[in-house]
């Protein structure tokens, strides 16, 4: 079950709540902006060493489960940082009322993977009863478009650039008699507008920073009656920073960029033991990688590599420098002690792991103060808004529902 808030120690008007989570937000921006796997000299290492010291004693295993459960990290580190216990209060979300969830045909679900499918009917039990055609906004392979007709029996539009998974999904449709309809449109051009049209009303689930902020944009000039949007990967958008929508968010602006965007969504519950380890040991490569670039080049600037497939972990160490090295235009030199490196590599990734428990502690102070800013740029165009959680966190970290009605 899903804890709710206390309202009683909560300000109680939004744009006070707002403005106080944006002034903490401010005020400990220096914890939260650096990333450890980039600098290797944190700033606040200096000013609070007791901080540091004690994130250092923690072991590799303390240290990933402090990174996938927040509560015990708070607990532990909220005597080192004075206002992280306002912040998590302020951060704390009531939970959806939803209704029960409807038995459907089993073969919507056949082939959904379970926390997916778990995800989909929370969500659609938090969207409540609608009898507006449904627009399904960046629909993947429609898993909550085919959900929605039955369970809500409404007909659904489903939105989705993929032209294999569009086909995909009219294909199926016709197959099992379904009011569902996919179109197959780019959401960023002006094409996608005229679905908007007709007033329906509009799901969105996990869409991407650009992509759900289009999306409201959309709603906006269209005056979309109903919205129910679960955002997703802020991070994931064209332009480098983050400009605010909202009034007080422009008054209150964080300058945020696309790295501090990321830190919102740098959790994960759903990962499987053995993504677990490919991470680390992709990580540790990346590190090691680092570090010799630095000592070849003779600088301290980190070297960002591209997103690279779990299965580049299976890579040898030196063959993966090796690649990197000639993708960089680095000159190796002859003689390389490969095991020092990976040891010193090892090392770096236990330290970086153990401070950016810190920036993990602002995870979801950063993503409220987000989605805030949505809700208050919607109420400014005459929406009634409010904020809740779908599902809990174990099913999906990104967990956050925006209603919204006109």
């Amino acid at each position: 079950m899903i804890k709710k808030s206390k309202s009683t120690a909560m300000p109680s008007d939004t744009h006070e709540k707002f403005n106080e989570l944006s002034a903490i937000l401010k005020q400990t921006q220096h914890l939260w902006k650096p990333v450890a796997f980039h600098d290797v000299g944190i700033g606040w290492l200096n000013c609070l060493p007791e901080l540091a010291e004690r994130l250092l004693s923690f072991d590799l295993a303390q240290i990933e489960r402090l990174h996938f459960d927040p509560e015990p990290l708070i607990e532990s580190l909220q005597g080192y940082i004075p206002e992280l216990t306002r912040l998590h209060l302020l951060s704390q979300l009531p939970g959806t009322s939803s209704r029960a969830l409807a038995l459907v045909d089993p073969r919507v679900h056949a082939g959904v993977p379970g926390k997916k499918w778990a995800q989909v009917q929370a969500f659609c039990a938090g969207i409540g009863a609608t009898t507006s055609p449904v627009l399904d906004y960046c629909a993947g392979k429609a898993h909550l478009g085919f959900y929605i007709e039955q369970s809500l029996n409404v007909p659904v539009v489903s939105l989705e650039w993929q032209a294999d998974l569009v086909a995909h999904a009219n294909e199926r449709a016709l197959r099992e008699n379904r009011r569902l309809n996919a179109q197959h449109v780019d959401v960023m051009s002006e094409a996608c507008q005229r679905y908007f049209e007709g007033q329906p009303h509009v799901v969105a689930l996990h869409a991407c920073g650009g992509l759900h902020e289009r999306l409201l944009s959309l709603c906006i000039s269209q005056q979309t009656p109903k919205i129910h949007l679960a955002p997703c990967c802020y991070h994931k958008r064209s332009k480098e920073h983050y400009l605010p929508y909202s009034k007080k968010g422009k008054e209150n602006d964080l300058l945020l960029n696309k790295s501090d965007l990321h830190t919102a969504v740098m959790e994960t519950v759903t990962a499987s033991a053995s993504q677990v380890r490919q991470r680390k040991a992709l990580q540790t490569m990346r590190l090691g990688f680092d570090l010799i670039q630095r000592d070849v080049l003779l600088h301290e600037a980190f070297l960002p590599l591209p997103s690279m497939p779990l299965s580049w972990s299976r890579m040898n160490f030196e063959a993966f420098c090796r690649h990197w090295a000639k993708a960089k235009n680095i000159p190796l030199p002859i003689a390389i002690d490969w095991s020092d490196y990976w040891h010193r590599a090892e090392q770096r990734f236990h330290q970086v792991s153990a401070l950016d428990l810190v920036r993990a502690l602002f995870r979801r102070p950063l993503e409220i103060w987000l989605n805030m800013d949505k809700a208050l740029w919607l109420e400014e165009h005459g929406y009634e808004v409010s904020l809740s959680t779908f599902c809990e966190r174990k099913v999906s970290p990104r967990n956050i529902l925006l209603q919204a009605t006109r």
